[in-house]
């Protein structure tokens, strides 16, 4: 094939992809929305839904894990100080791997619970205190975290054997 017949071709490609394009140029333009007419439009959603939780008893649901920053996160909210942030990390992380449903069943006192691991020992006062209603309320994360809160306020780290700064 020489030069010219390349040429040709190329140029009656470059004609035709033209041509196309225009064909529709000379279509009447869509109608204009009129006054009181409305456009309706689907958004499909990319985010994903969680699936339906199963429930631990007729009143608790588990809720979506999440991990120990958040938690971390949720006790500042809460009111925990910020200078404290490292220890409380240390502590959910070595009390309960920071999984609000942590039980230790061998614990004294009616074992220790959520991700704070209050012990059972604190019932009376935390009810008296308005923090609970059951021990089982502690799975919550953020009782748990408030619960925990107040008893830092009482006793410092002492609670969860650490020494007082």
């Amino acid at each position: 094939m020489n030069y010219l017949a390349i040429k040709i071709g190329a140029w009656a490609i470059t004609g035709l992809a033209a041509f196309v394009l225009l064909w529709d140029a000379s279509a009447p333009p869509e109608l204009k929305l009129q006054p009181g007419e409305q456009i309706t439009t689907t958004l499909n959603s990319i985010v994903p839904t969680l699936p339906t939780l199963p429930t631990v008893a007729p009143t608790t649901t588990i809720v979506p894990y999440k991990g120990c920053m958040e938690y971390l996160n949720d006790a500042l909210v809460a009111g925990w100080p910020i200078s404290e942030s490292p220890t409380i990390l240390r502590v959910i992380q070595r009390e309960s791997a920071c999984n609000p449903l942590a039980l230790n069943s061998k614990d004294s006192n009616n074992g220790s619970r959520g991700l704070f691991q209050i012990n059972g020992v604190h019932q009376t006062w935390l009810i008296k205190e308005g923090y609970i209603k059951k021990l089982d309320d502690l799975y919550n994360p953020d009782v748990n975290i408030r619960a925990a809160l107040h008893l830092y306020g009482m006793v410092g780290w002492s609670a969860w054997a650490l020494p007082n700064p």
